[in-house]
């Protein structure tokens, strides 16, 4: 890795740019926002790190005649290597990613069983368990958020245009994820907007709803699980009607 400068950096185009010394607080401020969403043993430290990578590589691709804002430029490239550095780590084990695909497939089954969708204790019984043994899995299944629903869907590069077929495929995902979101549980809806919209971290949703961070845990691995469930039916009904539409 290029070793830390203090001293400014031209681009190829001539460009001048602070240096990287000096952008450490813009590259701290964004492992920040990504930090105060990950679980305690993942150091701030070790995103500045991953996001300076991200920053030196910015400076040397930044061209000013196409994107005027370098820090709104180097913030993608720098969250982006933020997100590489977590996805090496490899956040969430093989073995939680298997039980977090049994009790999908078990709330997936049930859910075409009763035409609704299950209860907790239903969920507990399919799997033979007890709802406090199932809630434990639940809590060792919190999903990991690195980026927020509409940030899912803004990974172009700052001053891209997307294509038509791009923006209908955006369109048709927002569509299908606001109708399953509609099916879920009150609770489940309210600490999924909490957590994604109103970015609150799971400690400040549970002083919101009084319960505890643990328990917190446990209906945001649910609510996501149920929701992949819900996606998937949504987008059966969405390739059923195109069919019908093709006519074939």
């Amino acid at each position: 890795m290029t070793a830390l400068t203090a001293q400014p950096l031209e681009t190829a185009d001539g460009a001048q740019l602070k240096s990287v010394v000096e952008y450490l607080p813009f590259v701290r401020k964004v492992a920040h926002r990504v930090a105060r969403r990950l679980p305690a043993h993942i150091t701030l430290d070790d995103l500045v790190g991953a996001g300076v990578v991200g920053l030196i590589e910015a400076m040397g691709r930044y061209d000013p005649t196409k994107v005027s804002d370098f820090e709104k430029y180097a913030e993608f490239r720098v969250k982006g290597s933020i997100l590489d550095e977590l996805r090496r780590r490899d956040l969430m084990a093989r073995d939680a990613r298997l039980e977090a695909k049994q009790i999908q497939q078990t709330i997936e089954g049930l859910t075409q069983e009763v035409g609704r969708q299950p209860e907790e204790d239903e969920i507990a019984e399919r799997l033979g368990l007890d709802v406090t043994e199932l809630r434990t899995k639940l809590e060792k299944l919190t999903p990991v958020k690195v980026m927020s629903f509409n940030e899912v869907h803004s990974d172009t590069m700052p001053g891209t245009v997307e294509n038509p077929f791009e923006q209908y495929a955006k369109k048709e995902m927002i569509e299908r994820l606001q109708q399953a979101l509609g099916k879920l549980g009150e609770r489940y809806q309210q600490v999924l907007y909490l957590y994604y919209q109103e970015s609150l971290t799971l400690k400040e949703i549970g002083e919101v709803l009084d319960v505890s961070e643990s328990r917190v845990c446990q209906i945001m691995s649910e609510a996501t699980l149920r929701l992949r469930v819900l996606l998937g039916v949504e987008k059966k009904k969405a390739e059923t009607k195109r069919r019908k539409v093709a006519g074939e």
